[in-house]
């Protein structure tokens, strides 16, 4: 789609409120990796109770956010929405599950099996503040290391859903899906996960929001959404 080189390639489209001086720090290491971008976005939102792909942060549905966000450093962006067809409206390639109704995990291994590129940046849609920094720090340790999975720690917790993936992890998460195994984090362990401690990442986003996400309507204050309906 363009090249992967110099002030003209994917290394030179971040933009807007991402053109900080700590994405610009990121970008100063070697050039980035063929990357596909994934947004899963097939959950059924039950504990929210509205589909979170289009809840509105910050003046943009979340589904949107998340494709732009991705967009600044792939080459090619995909939605994991569950049927492969609810999400036409925003304008991406979607992927349907590989096996329905076994949550994030069917959607990341669609995502994997659809990529053109041999490394996939993974992307919860419910993470409104996903950093493009910390993904770009992702995949370069991903393109020099041997972990099918790259994903940072925060609070103690591994994030694999603010991930980079390896496409060969991918008959790997078919065989857990095939037996009943849906845990992304257990998946992520099993296949084999480089673990980004904080002291890593924190330069690439020092607020550390990237990990925060949306599950529940408490989680979504009026300050960073659409105001309140009118009683």
């Amino acid at each position: 789609m363009y090249s992967h080189d110099g002030p003209s390639g994917r290394d030179a489209r971040y933009h807007g409120p991402f053109r900080t001086r700590t994405v610009r720090a990121v970008l100063a290491q070697p050039p980035l990796p063929p990357l596909t971008g994934l947004v899963l976005a097939g959950g059924a939102s039950t504990r929210m109770g509205t589909d979170k792909a289009w809840l509105v942060v910050e003046g943009r549905p979340l589904v949107c956010r998340a494709v732009a966000v991705l967009g600044e450093i792939c080459d090619e962006v995909l939605v994991a929405s569950g049927d492969g067809r609810r999400l036409g409206g925003v304008g991406t390639r979607q992927v349907a599950d590989v096996v329905p109704d076994t949550g994030p995990l069917a959607g990341v291994l669609a995502g994997l099996e659809a990529s053109r590129n041999p490394m996939v940046a993974v992307v919860a849609v419910d993470m409104p503040f996903a950093s493009p920094a910390v993904l770009a720090l992702l995949a370069g340790l991903a393109a020099t290391g041997t972990h099918a999975v790259v994903a940072p720690v925060t609070d103690g917790r591994l994030q694999p859903l603010h991930a980079v993936w390896a496409t060969r992890a991918a008959e790997a998460l078919r065989r857990r899906l095939c037996t009943g195994q849906r845990s992304v984090t257990a998946a992520a362990v099993a296949i084999g996960v480089h673990r980004v401690c904080e002291q890593l990442w924190r330069p690439a986003d020092p607020s550390g929001r990237f990990a925060h996400n949306l599950n529940h309507p408490g989680d979504l204050p009026w300050s960073i959404a659409t105001p309140p309906p009118a009683t």
